[in-house]
């Protein structure tokens, strides 16, 4: 049987196809007022073609496409000539004869289709000689190599065209009243299981395709409230969940898990002052915690490997909920500016939570000024914003009554905690500017 390492080992031709790229490109010349060429623009690029002069060639009816053109072959001589690359492609000669090569442009799906796969076996054999080139010279770790892989292949279903019906989501909305009249409909959404919370939200918790952000000072229970979510989804709806976490590693956050599943501060397990009782509920806990779907992940390079990492877990795992901590403290590259650098991720935010139909739980910080405010928070003090309250689907604001976290505090029968006010700022499917208040226990870390 032929191995991968077989074919990565052999001195082969790569996967192409010149009969469909001449025959592509002639459909685009043929086509009448560039019908032709729109209809596989968005699914072909001139990377997809294995011959230069096909490259060269689909490149300069792109340009043409672009400036309003007519595509055809007396312009394509000459946006080649502007290119200093008539040549490459065999000259006016070479011109006529790809012209030439089709007869009808109502084919030009077809060809775009051999065209596409070719060039989706010639990425994954690059990806794939290049991982076993960088494993075999070490010169990368493995997280990182996996991650430039997925990074890679995921360009190989990148030539879908966005383009859909509205009659397919007409269907959809029939079966879904359908559902609604029999009793049998479910939300596609991912909720908090904290009722206060989810009353306020428009979709009852953070529907598929949504970026629920919560916006606070720094140390002031954001990551808590997020723990909370995940965890509460996980457990009673069984959801599978991803954690981005840039300041806590795996440990930490399974120890606040089990001391939020337990009830039981671990101190008291570690300074062996727990109870019988309370040993067996951290046990179970422990148990528990095992058995439930949720994932962490505690660096990434970039929103790029951001996008790749959470397409990997939502293929690999089903992730529904992916919480990100927090928005801040993703690298967005040098001679970058970071209020520009932060609403560009925070563009590819959004961009992955449509693409992939998950529910994203975005944290951020607030500035300075912002956090010293007694009367509360606005959305004119998320920290360097930008745009990251236009690519939300809704904002909560959290601060600590008074400003003050440890001014707060309060005691009942459970123990000290402190009160978070928040307010649902922007709420895109429903009611905003409502405030609420979270109690968050701070010796187990649980949030009513």
């Amino acid at each position: 049987m032929t191995t991968i390492h077989d074919l990565l080992e052999a001195d082969t031709v790569l996967p192409h196809n010149l009969s469909a790229e001449r025959a592509l490109i002639s459909s685009c010349l043929l086509g009448d007022n560039s019908d032709a060429y729109d209809s596989i623009s968005s699914a072909v690029s001139p990377d997809d073609f294995y011959a230069l002069r096909h490259q060269l060639s689909y490149q300069a009816i792109v340009e043409l496409a672009g400036a309003g053109q007519p595509i055809d072959d007396i312009n394509l001589v000459e946006r080649l000539k502007v290119n200093n690359s008539l040549d490459e492609v065999g000259g006016i000669a070479g011109v006529m004869a790809l012209a030439g090569s089709a007869d009808t442009p109502f084919r030009i799906l077809n060809y775009a289709g051999i065209v596409k796969e070719k060039s989706n076996l010639r990425r994954m054999h690059r990806a794939y000689k290049l991982a076993a080139e960088r494993s075999a010279s070490e010169q990368m770790d493995s997280a990182e190599i996996q991650g430039q892989l997925d990074t890679e292949l995921s360009l190989v279903n990148g030539g879908e065209t966005g383009i859909e019906s509205i009659s397919n989501s007409v269907e959809i909305l029939q079966e879904e009243m359908k559902q609604m009249q029999e009793g049998t409909y479910v939300k596609d959404v991912v909720r908090t299981h904290i009722p206060h919370l989810d009353e306020k939200l428009g979709m009852g918790g953070i529907g598929a395709g949504e970026v629920c952000i919560i916006a606070a000072p720094t140390s002031c229970g954001k990551s808590a409230v997020a723990i909370n979510i995940a965890l509460r989804a996980s457990k009673i709806a069984s959801v599978p969940a991803a954690i981005f976490s840039f300041e806590m590693p795996q440990k930490q956050i399974a120890r606040r898990m089990i001391q939020t599943l337990s009830g039981v501060n671990l101190r008291q397990i570690e300074e062996n002052v727990a109870t019988p009782a309370k040993v067996k509920a951290v046990q179970a806990a422990n148990e528990l915690l095992g058995s439930l779907p949720i994932y962490t992940v505690h660096a990434v390079k970039g929103a790029d490997d951001l996008r790749s990492q959470i397409r990997l877990l939502v293929r690999t795992h089903g992730v529904k909920l992916v919480v990100i901590d927090y928005l801040q403290l993703i690298p967005f590259g040098k001679n970058v500016g970071k209020t520009e650098g932060i609403s560009s991720i925070s563009h590819k935010i959004k961009q992955i939570a449509v693409e992939l139909e998950i529910g994203i739980l975005l944290l951020a910080q607030v500035n300075r000024e912002g956090a010293k405010r007694e009367s509360g928070l606005s959305l004119y003090d998320l920290k360097d914003s930008g745009d990251i309250e236009n690519d939300a689907d809704a904002v909560i604001l959290m601060w600590p009554e008074g400003g003050d976290v440890e001014s707060a505090k309060k005691f009942d029968s459970v123990g000290p905690y402190t009160e978070l006010q928040y307010s649902v700022a922007k709420n895109r499917e429903g009611e905003r500017d409502v405030r609420g208040i979270f109690k968050l226990y701070h010796c187990v870390g649980i949030i009513k």
